[in-house]
């Protein structure tokens, strides 16, 4: 794989965001000064910048996740399980297995906390809007997980673009400009499930394929551009 540096930004107006990265399908790291006065930069991490279990345990205190365990597989997922946040959270602080929270709707949730707003770049958000005015459903997720946690790889629903905010902690991501499907795609059409472990007789071609790498520090948020498949 090619390991290339992607662009960080601490400050860009949206004239320049729109024309640097969102036209031309380029991905960015906006600056973690994008995200300082959310809720959740203050109540859901301690002092010492760790999770604080104790507050979102609070904040949460009914609220269902589903739960993936990473270390199985399940189609192209790992397989899942629904709990309590609280019950989780436990099983984070005690170490059990590499359980991963993902897809938690939290802005949904019964305790109706605001834990942040969208940066103004990214606020045209016409996916959730469709959904919540026809479905009754959207497509904001929240995911947690301590090291060694992951998701595999994959692309976003419809091709849409989206965005990632790291609250605390660091996330490392692999992203795959488009066009390279053949690469990643067995005989049967199915897509690779990691690229850091797989079947070199299933995709005998997954070398050649190009990638760019970042590491996603507290606060910083990653765009990912349309058709970017990444893990």
């Amino acid at each position: 794989m090619d390991v290339d540096c992607i662009e960080r930004r601490e400050n860009i107006s949206i004239d320049e965001f729109v024309e640097c990265f969102l036209e031309p399908n380029r991905p960015v790291i906006l600056g973690a000064t994008f995200t300082q006065h959310w809720p959740a930069r203050r109540d859901w991490v301690t002092a010492e910048g760790t999770p604080n279990f104790e507050r979102l345990s609070t904040l949460y205190p009914t609220d269902l996740v589903e739960v993936a365990d990473c270390d199985t597989t399940y189609f192209s997922d790992h397989e899942r399980t629904t709990m309590p946040l609280t019950e989780f959270i436990a099983k984070w602080q005690k170490g059990e297995q590499r359980l991963y929270c993902k897809d938690w709707h939290f802005t949904r949730s019964p305790s109706q906390y605001q834990a942040y707003w969208p940066l103004p770049h990214l606020s045209n958000d016409w996916l959730n809007t469709y959904y919540e005015e026809e479905k009754d459903d959207d497509y904001r997720f929240c995911y947690m997980g301590g090291q060694g946690t992951w998701t595999a790889f994959h692309e976003d629903v419809f091709r849409s673009y989206s965005w990632s905010s790291n609250i605390c902690g660091q996330k490392r991501w692999i992203l795959v400009p488009p066009g390279q499907n053949h690469l990643f795609t067995d005989d049967a059409g199915n897509w690779v499930h990691s690229l850091m472990d797989y079947d070199r007789a299933r995709f005998p071609r997954l070398h050649e394929l190009k990638s760019l790498e970042l590491v996603q520090g507290p606060g910083e948020t990653v765009f990912v551009p349309s058709g970017w498949w990444h893990q």
